[in-house]
C-alpha cells in the first residue's frame, strides 16, 4: 500500500469521524415581526412634579403592550405657570396640551403628560368642568391627572388600573379614535365625567375601534 493511499484514507476517515462527532446543525426559520422597532409610533411620556415615581414605568409598559409603540421617558417637568386656574386652584388642560405640543421631542409622534393636580376644559355647558385627562384627536398631545381618579379608590391598585385605562383612552383620541358608542365596555366609551364608567370599562378595544385604528 503506497504512502499517498495510507495518507489519502486517514484523511477520509477523520472527516467520518468529525462528522459522526458533530452532526449538521439544523436550519432554524426566524418570524420577525412586520413592525420593526424603528417603524413603531414614538410616544414621549413627561411626569409632572409631583407624580407617585411608580407611575412613568408602568404606563410605559402598559401603553407598550396594548398598543404596540415605543415609549420614551423624559426628565420630570413642572406645570407651566401660565396654565394654571387660580379662582379653582387647577390647571387648563387645553393650555397644557398646548405646552405639550411645543415640548414634543424630536422624532416623536405623541407626547403624554401626567400630573397629580386636577385639570378642567371648557365644555358645551361648562366654562370650567374638571376632567379625567384630555387628548387632541388625532394627535399630538394628551394630558391625564390621577386627582379625581383617587376619589373613592379602593387601593393603590385599583388607582392605578383607573389611570392606565384613563391614559390608554387618553392615547386613543391622539390616535384618532373618537369615543365609542358601540360597546359600553370598550375602552374608548365616553367616560361622561363618572368614575363608574372608568370603572366599567374594560382594558380592551372593541372590534369597530380595532379597525378604525388599523385604517389610521
Amino acid at each position: 500500500m503506497s504512502k499517498l493511499f495510507v495518507h489519502f484514507f486517514f484523511i477520509i476517515l477523520s472527516s467520518l469521524i468529525i462528522q459522526g462527532c458533530y452532526p449538521e446543525p439544523k436550519v432554524i426559520e426566524i418570524d420577525f415581526p412586520t413592525t420593526s422597532e424603528n417603524k413603531k409610533i414614538k410616544i414621549a411620556l413627561i411626569p409632572f412634579s409631583g407624580i407617585d415615581a411608580i407611575y412613568p414605568k408602568l404606563l410605559k409598559t402598559e401603553i407598550e403592550v396594548f398598543y404596540n409603540c415605543k415609549v420614551t421617558i423624559v426628565p420630570e417637568q413642572k406645570l407651566p405657570d401660565f396654565a394654571y386656574y387660580k379662582p379653582r386652584n387647577r390647571y387648563k388642560a387645553d393650555s397644557l396640551l398646548k405646552y405639550l405640543k411645543q415640548s414634543l421631542p424630536l422624532e416623536h409622534e405623541l407626547i403624554l403628560g401626567i400630573t397629580n393636580k386636577d385639570v378642567s376644559t371648557k365644555d358645551e355647558i361648562h366654562d370650567d368642568w374638571g376632567v379625567f385627562g384630555l387628548g387632541f384627536l388625532g394627535g399630538p398631545s394628551c394630558v391625564v391627572s390621577d386627582f379625581r381618579l383617587k376619589k373613592s379608590a379602593k387601593n393603590k391598585r385599583h388607582l392605578q388600573e383607573r389611570l392606565v385605562k384613563v391614559v390608554l383612552h387618553e392615547l386613543g383620541h391622539t390616535l384618532g379614535l373618537p369615543h365609542c358608542t358601540a360597546n359600553k365596555k370598550c375602552l374608548m366609551r365616553d367616560a361622561e365625567g363618572t368614575i363608574k364608567s372608568v370603572d366599567e370599562e374594560e382594558k380592551y378595544l372593541c372590534e369597530s375601534c380595532k379597525k378604525k385604528l388599523q385604517h389610521k
